[in-house]
């Protein structure tokens, strides 16, 4: 099915969602502020801009992989309560220390590093739980519900973000970031439905090393899966090459305020409350494959555009052009997220998100440095340039392979296979 109304009712679901919009709302100010902090008031260049947008993905290489065992292994609620504890002392660590004129960028460094660290288990466990929270049949409306809210904090957090910004500085905006964490902190808590018996098996486990290789036979083995891998870590090197030429370009090429440049953000998270409410439309009339490559080729054509604010009226353009990524990239989401939790088992969603992030994740560090240095030496606008054109591509995957060939949205509701060896 294609969604519908029914998680109105659920009020667990309700919980987990209202907690979870209120902390991307915090977490989209961080996302602004601080790099913000880092090019503004630390004078950083652009190799150590990279550097720092580099310090929040590296968790994901090097810990996903057994993350996402212990996420199967344990019950994912503490473990997502234990690591949005973590991520508000750490962003609270930076307004305390700059009340006292002593932060520097080798904090920020840290502060990025241990968000990326609270990132790689929050994530990987709330991924995996979501499908025992709500039925697969409701796979599809919890994802929607959950990105149309997602999408709206990212339109509400940059424009809050650079108003605190202009108002109380970078660094005290952060506060906002912390007090976020802890919300989600309660919502979680006051959940009541207990997670499924099936989590916590009591035979003997095969060790974390066979469990840590049969998340990887699936991704590897599984068709769909496998295309997914493929098309993400392409997209993934492509556009996060251009992360920190984007702050770049928006700070030191056509020079806009934090507010301003808030505001062209937040233009990216309405445009993706409209993606979000028309991806049933688009999948039913393209299919989710023609859906997936037709996102990757739009997307990239929406930042291949960025230099055109050179031209003049930078935040017009710039904010156009961040709505329309916004819806694109909405429906991208919602497609690629709910399918793959669709052809996975229970027992291995915790490891099926693990593998995935741990390659497709695993190379925004990577791409993040190789963007700094891009950037140092042939500028922002052209690394931006060349980032989408390498994103784009990742289309051909969609289209040369079995993803090109999966039409129906509705087969994201169907059971998950036990085995990895059909396609959908």
């Amino acid at each position: 099915m294609l969604g519908g109304n029914r998680l109105w009712r659920h009020f667990d679901f309700l919980k987990l969602w209202a907690g979870q919009t209120v902390s991307v709302v915090g977490s989209e100010v961080t996302v602004l502020a601080l790099p913000t902090i880092a090019i503004l008031q630390l004078h950083a260049t652009p190799v150590q801009v990279g550097i720092l947008a580099a310090m929040q993905q590296v968790a994901f290489p090097v810990l996903a992989l057994f993350a996402g065992v212990f996420v199967d292994r344990m019950r994912r609620r503490p473990l997502m309560i234990a690591a949005d504890s973590i991520r508000a002392i750490a962003v609270l660590s930076i307004p305390l220390v700059a009340a006292v004129g002593a932060l520097t960028l080798l904090q920020l460094y840290a502060v990025a590093l241990i968000l990326g660290l609270g990132t790689v288990i929050f994530d990987i466990a709330y991924l995996a739980y979501v499908p025992s929270l709500v039925s697969r049949n409701d796979l599809l409306e919890a994802n929607t519900k959950l990105e149309i809210s997602f999408s709206g904090s990212r339109l509400a957090g940059p424009s809050l973000g650079g108003v605190l910004i202009q108002l109380i500085g970078a660094a005290q905006a952060m506060v906002a970031d912390a007090f976020s964490f802890v919300l989600s902190v309660i919502s979680i808590i006051w959940i009541r439905q207990p997670e499924p018996s099936a989590q916590h098996p009591t035979a003997p486990r095969a060790g974390v090393f066979a469990e840590i290789r049969e998340g990887l036979r699936l991704v590897l083995h599984d068709p769909i899966l496998r295309a997914l891998l493929i098309m993400l870590t392409i997209g993934g090197i492509g556009f996060h090459l251009q992360d920190p030429a984007l702050f770049l370009f928006a700070y030191r090429n056509v020079h806009l305020s934090p507010g301003l440049f808030g505001l062209v953000l937040g233009a990216g998270g309405g445009g993706s409350i409209v993606g979000a409410l028309v991806v049933g439309a688009v999948v039913r009339r393209f299919g989710i494959g023609n859906s997936l490559a037709l996102t990757n080729v739009l997307l990239g054509a929406a930042f291949l555009a960025w230099p055109l604010a050179l031209l003049g009226s930078p935040v017009a353009i710039l904010a156009t052009l961040m709505f329309f990524a916004g819806i694109v990239d909405s429906i991208y989401n919602v497609s690629q997220v709910s399918l793959r939790q669709a052809v996975t088992p229970d027992r291995l969603q915790g490891r099926m998100t693990a593998t995935m992030r741990t390659v497709f994740w695993g190379v925004r560090p990577l791409a993040n440095v190789a963007g700094g240095f891009v950037a140092a030496g042939f500028g922002a606008p052209a690394t931006i340039v060349i980032g989408s054109l390498i994103g784009m591509t990742a289309a051909f995957v969609v289209v040369a392979g079995p993803l090109g060939r999966v039409r129906q949205h509705g087969d994201v509701g169907v059971e998950a296979r036990d085995t990895p060896q059909s396609s959908v």
